[in-house]
C-alpha cells in the first residue's frame, strides 16, 4: 500500500506509542521503513519512548537512511513558557514555575496539567486553591475525577479495548452511550477521533499515558466483566484473534482476583492457540510466537501441561523454524515431541517430528537422523487419519531421496502426497507441484519442470497465499534459466526474494538470492551476482545452514573464473568442498 501511494505523492506513516508494540507489529514497522522496489517518496515516523531501545537496541537502524532523533527534556526556562502558553494567560507565575519544577521537562505532564488547574465545561469552574499533582498519572487522576460520574463511567469502559471503537462496539460495555455523551468527552481531550476511510467513524482514547491510568481506575472484576463480553462480540462477529487478547485480559483480572479459578485462563489459552495457529498458516510467524509465548504463561505450572501446551510448542518450533532461528525451533519441537508422546497425540508428533526432519537435513546435515524422524511423523500422521496432516509428513519426507539424488524415490512420494491431497488443501498441492517440478529439473526433464511448475504458480496465484507464490516464482525462475532464458528468469526471482523479504523468511530468501545470482552470472552481471550470491552464504552460515553454503560456494567460484581470476576460483572452490564436507551425509 505505502508503495503504492508514493508512486504518486509524498506519504507520511506514523506510529505512536511505538514502545508498546509487539515484536511482529514493530518487524513490519521496519519493512515498510527500508523495502521498497524504486525509488518512494515515504516518510516513516516511530514516536516512542527509551524503553524501545531498551529491549531492542538495535530497531530501526536496518537501512542506511534510518535517522534516530532523541528529544531531550525541556529546560526550565523552556517549561515555563509551554506551561504559560497552554494556560492562554490563565496561569500565573508562581503556578507555571512550580509546574515546571514537578513535570521534569515533560511536556505531556505540562499540557495535561495544565489542562487540569484551567477552568474547564465539565466538572470545573476554575475557582478555589489549585495544588499541582506530583507526577503525570496524578494528573490525569484528578482530572477524571473532576469528571461527571457519568463521563467517568463512559471513559473507563471505553479504555478496554485495546486500539480504538466505534458506536457498535462501544455499545457491547455500555449500551446507554450516546454521540453527545462522546463529544462531551472529546471537548475534555479524553477521547479523540480516529477517521479511517470507508469504515464506521473510531474514536480511541488521547494518549497511551490516558489509557493507563483511566484502565487502571477500573476494578478488576469489572475489567473482566468487560473483556469477556467483547471477547464474546468479537468471536460472533469473526475475530477469533481479537478476541484471544481480550480473553487474555479478561483472564488477568480473574487470577488476580483468586488464582485458584482457573476457567478464563483456561479459555484464553485455548484462543491463544486458535490465534497462533492461524498467524502461523499466514506465515505471520512473529506473531505467532508471540500468541504462543502468552498460550503458554496462562497454561500454568508445567506439571499440568497436556495435548494442549504440545500443539501450542509444536507450533511455536514450526514459527522459529520458518524465521531459520533453528535452535529455538528444535528447543520447542523437542519439548513438543515429549508431550505428545506422554499424552498420545498424533497431531503434535506428526507437525513437531516433521520439522525436526528438516532441521536434520538442513542444520544438523544427519540424512539418517531425518529418516528416522520423518518415519515417526508419517507414521503418527497415518494413525491421525488426516489426509492434511499426512500430506505435510510427505511433503518433508520425499526430501530424504532427493538429498541423497535418489529422485525416482522422492517423485513417487511426493506424486503420492499429490494423489491424497485433499481438493480443498491449495497449499500442499501448490507445494507437491513444486516439489516435483524441483525433481524433474534434477533429472533434466524441464519442460516437464516448467509444466508442473506453471500448474502450482497458477494456483498459488488463484489461492493467493504470499508464500506459495515466491516459492512458485523462484522455481519458475530457475527452470527457465536451465532452459536458457535467464533475462526472462529474473523478474521471477525478483518476485520471490521481494515476498521472502517482506515474510522475515530467511533461509527461503538466501536460497532464492543464491538462484538469482545464478542467472545473473549466466547473463554476465557478475557484480549483481556476486553480491547475491554472498549474501546467501552469509545468510546460510548465519543461520547454521549446511546445506546452501556448498554450492553457492562451487557458483561464486564461476564467477570469480568468469572474471578470469582463477587464483580466487581456486580458493572459493576450496572453500565448496570444505563446506560439501560439512553438508548433510
Amino acid at each position: 500500500m505505502v508503495e503504492g501511494l508514493a508512486r504518486d505523492h509524498a506519504v507520511l506513516v506514523m506510529f505512536e506509542d511505538a514502545q508498546s508494540l509487539k515484536a511482529p507489529m514493530l518487524d513490519l514497522i521496519e519493512r515498510v521503513a527500508t523495502r521498497g522496489q524504486g525509488p518512494r517518496r515515504a516518510l516513516v515516523v516511530a514516536l516512542a519512548r527509551n524503553e524501545l531501545l531498551e529491549q531492542r537496541p538495535a530497531w530501526g537502524s536496518s537501512t542506511s537512511n534510518s535517522v534516530l532523533i532523541r528529544l531531550d527534556a525541556l529546560s526550565r526556562d523552556e517549561s515555563v513558557q509551554l506551561a504559560r502558553h497552554a494556560g492562554g494567560g490563565r496561569i500565573g507565575e508562581v503556578e507555571a514555575l512550580e509546574i515546571a519544577e514537578r513535570a521534569g521537562g515533560n511536556p505531556y505532564f505540562i499540557i495535561e496539567t495544565t489542562g487540569m488547574l484551567m477552568p474547564s465545561g465539565i466538572g470545573a469552574d476554575g475557582q478555589g486553591s489549585r495544588t499541582v499533582p506530583p507526577t503525570v498519572q496524578a494528573v490525569v487522576s484528578a482530572r477524571l475525577d473532576a469528571m461527571p460520574t457519568r463521563l467517568r463511567e463512559l471513559a473507563r469502559r471505553a479504555s478496554v479495548f485495546r486500539y480504538g471503537f466505534d458506536m457498535i462496539e462501544l455499545a457491547v460495555v455500555d449500551p446507554e452511550a450516546t454521540a453527545d455523551e462522546l463529544q462531551q468527552l472529546e471537548e475534555a481531550e479524553v477521547i479523540v477521533r480516529d477517521p479511517r476511510p470507508g469504515e464506521a467513524q473510531q474514536w480511541r482514547l488521547r494518549h497511551a499515558t490516558l489509557k493507563e491510568v483511566v484502565y487502571a481506575s477500573l476494578p478488576k472484576r469489572e475489567r473482566m466483566r468487560l473483556h469477556e463480553l467483547v471477547a464474546v462480540f468479537l468471536l460472533k462477529s469473526g475475530h477469533p484473534s481479537v478476541a484471544a487478547d481480550h480473553l487474555e485480559l479478561a483472564a488477568f483480572a480473574a487470577l488476580d482476583l483468586d488464582p485458584n479459578d482457573r476457567t478464563l485462563a483456561e479459555r484464553a489459552a485455548d484462543a491463544l492457540l486458535v490465534a497462533g495457529d492461524r498467524a502461523r498458516r499466514r506465515m505471520e510467524s512473529r506473531s505467532a510466537i508471540d500468541r504462543y509465548q502468552r498460550a503458554l504463561a496462562l497454561a500454568g505450572p508445567e506439571a499440568r501441561w497436556s495435548v494442549r501446551e504440545a500443539r501450542v510448542l509444536a507450533g511455536m518450533g514450526e514459527a522459529h523454524y520458518w524465521l531459520g532461528e533453528y535452535p529455538a525451533a528444535t528447543l520447542a519441537l523437542n519439548r513438543a515431541v515429549e508431550l505428545g508422546e506422554a499424552h498420545q497425540d498424533a497431531f503434535a508428533l506428526a507437525l513437531a517430528l516433521r520439522f525436526l526432519g528438516d532441521i536434520a537435513i538442513n542444520f544438523e546435515a544427519d540424512v539418517d537422523k531425518a529418516e528416522r524422524l520423518l518415519s515417526r511423523s508419517l507414521l503418527a500422521a497415518e494413525q491421525l487419519g488426516d489426509s492434511w496432516t499426512i500430506v505435510r509428513s510427505l511433503l518433508f519426507a520425499g526430501w530424504v531421496p532427493w538429498t541423497r539424488e535418489r529422485f525416482e524415490e522422492a517423485e513417487a512420494i511426493w506424486r503420492r502426497a499429490l494423489d491424497v491431497v485433499d481438493p480443498k488443501d491449495h497449499w500442499a498441492r501448490v507445494r507437491a507441484l513444486t516439489a516435483l517440478s524441483i525433481n524433474r529439473s534434477e533429472m533434466d526433464d524441464f519442460s516437464g519442470a516448467l509444466q508442473l511448475i506453471d500448474e502450482a504458480s497458477s494456483l498459488a496465484e488463484e489461492t493467493g497465499d504470499q508464500f506459495s507464490v515466491a516459492n512458485t516464482s523462484v522455481q519458475k525462475g530457475r527452470v527457465l534459466d536451465d532452459l536458457g532464458r535467464a533475462e526472462e528468469a529474473l523478474p521471477w526471482f525478483d518476485r520471490g526474494v521481494a515476498i521472502f523479504s517482506e515474510l522475515g523468511a530467511r533461509w527461503e530468501m538466501a536460497d532464492a538470492r543464491a538462484a538469482r545470482g545464478i542467472a545473473k552470472r549466466n547473463v554476465g552481471r557478475l557484480d549483481e551476482a556476486e553480491e547475491d550470491l554472498r549474501f546467501a552464504i552469509r545468510v546460510a552460515e548465519d543461520l547454521g545452514d549446511r546445506q546452501l553454503p556448498a554450492w553457492t560456494w562451487r557458483n561464486l567460484a564461476k564467477v570469480a573464473e568468469l572474471r578470469g581470476d582463477k587464483v580466487a576460483a581456486e580458493e572459493l572452490l576450496q572453500r565448496s568442498k570444505d563446506a560439501e564436507s560439512r553438508g548433510p551425509h
